[in-house]
């Protein structure tokens, strides 16, 4: 469930801000400026131009520091479903700082300003009913910066903040140059989503694994294609996104992560997220990158056949033929048999690059299938 609910950490403001939000009133919020109880997640972003002129989305979220607090509800549903016993305190307390993602509990009608690394403030908009704030904005250099470097965003804070300071990072993508768009979960990432049980445990459990082979190939194709805009793409719930943003930084080249602007409370929540809608979801992001943000670049997709990225890749190399240039697909096996037969099948594979030039797409199930194949992107 959204976390929507009205308690003791709202003011009158939050709870007006929550009706009307959602009633599909929302300009009739009233935003307010940072409170010195709130936690703020600054997200990874990327800079890039627009006639001649830079700019970003910015994207915060906003959570009452204090929510979240009493997981025990939340822990005790995951271990029944994964089967973790009352004496496995150690899993016990991975999955409770983890649930604290889920639990904490978003604040409607935020405002808050980013100072800019060698630049001016900007101010964001009010956060929306998920508790995002989210606007692509012009961004104020004192001194034009250069393709490739790492920008310093930081929020502004009352002085006694009890949670900042509140920083992140912007890449400054030129216009031309390469892109990789890739997946996440049972891509980059062991997550087995096609088994509920499999994906708590990945999720809630253990610490991320990175799928095997995958560091090495994308840092060396970080280096074979001269420092390409590396975007993360997943349609887990923005919850995840300090978990997900430190398992990249870890073990990937830098990119922005973008996922789904949805936060829920419950298992089912979660599952739900990452099964349904999840083409719509990618498209839409993957259009405003080629479509907006970066039209000039040439894209590498690559992404997994347990959810919908070949279907997903496909309609975007229609869209934009000339933009992306290959399209990987990583068979994943050993989940669940039965729908790996679909989903793995060649007949699915054909029907969803009917029409995309066979050149373009291939299917691997071991990253070094793909050896030698930046070398040729190059040329």
């Amino acid at each position: 469930m959204p976390t929507d609910l009205p308690g003791h950490d709202d003011s009158w403001q939050d709870v007006w801000n929550r009706i009307t939000a959602n009633v599909g009133l929302g300009f009739l919020n009233l935003p307010s400026n940072v409170d010195v109880n709130d936690l703020i997640w600054l997200h990874t972003t990327t800079a890039f131009q627009r006639n001649g002129v830079w700019w970003t989305e910015f994207n915060a979220s906003f959570f009452h520091g204090d929510s979240g607090n009493h997981p025990s509800k939340l822990v005790a549903e995951i271990a029944r479903l994964i089967g973790i016993t009352e004496d496995d305190k150690e899993t016990r307390e991975i999955v409770a700082k983890r649930a604290k993602l889920f639990l904490r509990k978003t604040i409607i009608g935020r405002k808050l300003n980013v100072q800019i690394e060698n630049g001016q403030v900007v101010a964001l908009p009010g956060s929306g009913s998920s508790g995002i704030s989210a606007k692509e904005l012009p961004i104020p250099f004192a001194t034009a910066p250069k393709g490739g470097d790492i920008v310093k965003l930081c929020g502004i804070l009352p002085a006694n903040s009890k949670y900042g300071p509140v920083e992140t990072d912007m890449t400054v993508a030129d216009p031309e140059g390469w892109a990789v768009i890739s997946d996440i979960d049972d891509t980059i990432k062991v997550t087995d989503t096609l088994s509920m049980r499999s994906l708590l445990v990945h999720t809630f459990a253990e610490e991320p694994t990175p799928t095997p082979g995958f560091p090495d190939f994308y840092k060396h194709l970080d280096k074979v294609l001269d420092k390409p805009a590396w975007f993360y793409i997943s349609a887990s719930p923005y919850n995840l996104y300090p978990f997900l943003l430190s398992f990249i930084k870890a073990n990937y080249p830098f990119g922005q992560p973008i996922l789904r602007d949805m936060s829920w409370m419950s298992v089912a929540g979660l599952m739900a997220s990452v099964s349904t809608g999840t083409q719509e979801y990618k498209t839409m992001e993957i259009k405003k990158l080629i479509g907006q943000w970066l039209p000039k670049r040439k894209y590498i997709c690559i992404g997994d056949s347990t959810q919908t990225d070949p279907e997903t890749y496909a309609e975007m190399y229609k869209a934009f033929p000339e933009a992306i240039k290959v399209i990987w697909i990583r068979v994943v096996t050993g989940v669940d048999e039965a729908e790996e037969k679909k989903k793995n099948s060649a007949e699915r594979f054909d029907k969803a690059f009917k029409d995309v030039p066979k050149e373009v797409w291939k299917t691997f199930h071991d990253v070094s299938e793909l050896g030698g194949l930046a070398e040729g992107l190059r040329l």
